[in-house]
Formats: structure tokens, C-alpha cells, sequence
């Protein structure tokens, strides 16, 4: 709706029709797979990163792609797919910085980095246990929920550890980056601490911000400027 953004909507899909009810109807899409119809310069995602694994070859292949659930490339094979079918189609795969602190500061020394840790606390209501195999009713104190190489904490929480994917992402990959995740019934805002150290240098910072779902107070406004930094820029991958 900001006149200012120079953006224009090509099409909106939801799996929940309700949600699109209030929308014009020439921009919603009743099938994802007709996308093409709508000749989109750049698709976005900010829904599950099964979408990725269904639909994210395809739309390289006919337009740019940005992605919000990041947890999708913690699949190896699919990150090797989207990157190489990026640079044959020449369009561009935008990854947003989403709510990781200091990501230039981890991007541009990842070559000197000996170590990266991410410590995330939330409660239980705003974590999605759905692929987790915890039954988040038993749980009534503050309780380690993961710990170990981001790989692994992608697929449990496909939902709820964007941060952590887009760290090892940018930084010095899914095996090497370690992952803590906490949750506790009495915290009513999202924790998110990061510490990075190598060469002699000690990063660390720390954030708390108020949550809505599982999503951070300051997501949407981070993800749209994400989108209009999408900026001309080579075939391949980009953070934004």
C-alpha cells in the first residue's frame, strides 16, 4: 500500500483461501503451479520451507526467488539444486538477513572464524512442535530442547530456526555452526544471542525482542526491506 515501495503484487497464493478473501481477485492465485501465468520478475516466499523443496527449481527457472524460511537449504542436495539451477537460468535466489545480527560482521569474516554458535529462547507458544516429536504440553520449565550442529535443528523446527539456517548459510556452513534451543513457559519475548570467535577476534550479541506466533516483532518490516534491497545483482545466490 506505500506508494513509495515501487513495488507491484504479480499474485498472492495461500493454501487457506479465507486469507486472500479480502484481496483483489486478479491477484490471487487459486493454483501455485500456474505462477507463470502471472510473469513474475521475483517470487517470495514466507510460508514453510516445503515450498522450496516443491516449488523452488521451478521458479528459478522462470524468475527470481527470495526466501524466508530458510531452513529449507539445511537440505544439502536441495541447496546444490537451487544454486546450479540459478546460475543456468540466470535469475537470482535471495536469502533476507531476517533477525541475525551483525550478518555482514559473520559473512565477511567467515574465512577467520574458528567458531559460530546461535542460542535461541522462546515459549513453548511460539515454537511449532509439529515435526519435533516433543509433546509440548510436558513441558513446564526451562527446558533444552537442541543442541548440536545446525543441520540437525533445521527439520525439527523447520519453523522456528530461520536465524539459525541463515547463519550457517552466511557463514561457515550447516556442520560446523552450532545450534542451542531453549524454550521456557515464563519468558514472554524472544532471546537471541550469537558469538562468533576466531583470529584473535570475540563477537557477541544478544537481542530480545517481543513475538507474535513464531514470528519476531520486527519480521515483517525486516523482510520488506529485504525485498526492495533485491537490488540488479549477478545470477546466484545473494543475502539481502
Amino acid at each position: 500500500s506505500d506508494p513509495d515501495c515501487n513495488v507491484e503484487v504479480a499474485f498472492v497464493y495461500d493454501q487457506e483461501p479465507a486469507r486472500t478473501e479480502n484481496l483483489p481477485k486478479e491477484v490471487v492465485l487459486d493454483r501455485l503451479e500456474d505462477f507463470v501465468s502471472k510473469t513474475p520478475d521475483m517470487i517470495c516466499e514466507l510460508a514453510h520451507p516445503d515450498v522450496s523443496k516443491q516449488y523452488g527449481t521451478l521458479f528459478l527457472e522462470h524468475a527470481d526467488y527470495f526466501l524466508i524460511s530458510v531452513t529449507s537449504m539445511a537440505d544439502a542436495e536441495l541447496e546444490k539444486t537451487l544454486r546450479k539451477t540459478a546460475l543456468t537460468s540466470g535469475t537470482r535466489l535471495f536469502v533476507p538477513h531476517g533477525g541475525v545480527m551483525g550478518l555482514s560482521d559473520i559473512i565477511d569474516g567467515r574465512e577467520m572464524w574458528e567458531t559460530v554458535e546461535i542460542v535461541m529462547k522462546k515459549n513453548p507458544k511460539n515454537l511449532d512442535f509439529a515435526r519435533s516429536g516433543i509433546d509440548p504440553t510436558t513441558i513446564h520449565a526451562e527446558t533444552l530442547l537442541y543442541e548440536g550442529p545446525t543441520r540437525g535443528v533445521c527439520p525439527k523446527f523447520p519453523r522456528n530456526v530461520n536465524t539459525h539456517a541463515t547463519l550457517a548459510l552466511g557463514g561457515i556452513g550447516f556442520e560446523r555452526t552450532h545450534s542451542t534451543l531453549i524454550t521456557d513457559p515464563t519468558l514472554n519475548a524472544a532471546i537471541l544471542e550469537i558469538y562468533a570467535r576466531g583470529s584473535g577476534v570475540n563477537l557477541e550479541m544478544k537481542r530480545s525482542e517481543e513475538i507474535t506466533g513464531v514470528s519476531g516483532a520486527s519480521t515483517p518490516w525486516s523482510v520488506l526491506q529485504s525485498i526492495l534491497s533485491t537490488a540488479a545483482k549477478d545470477p546466484g545466490i545473494h543475502f539481502c
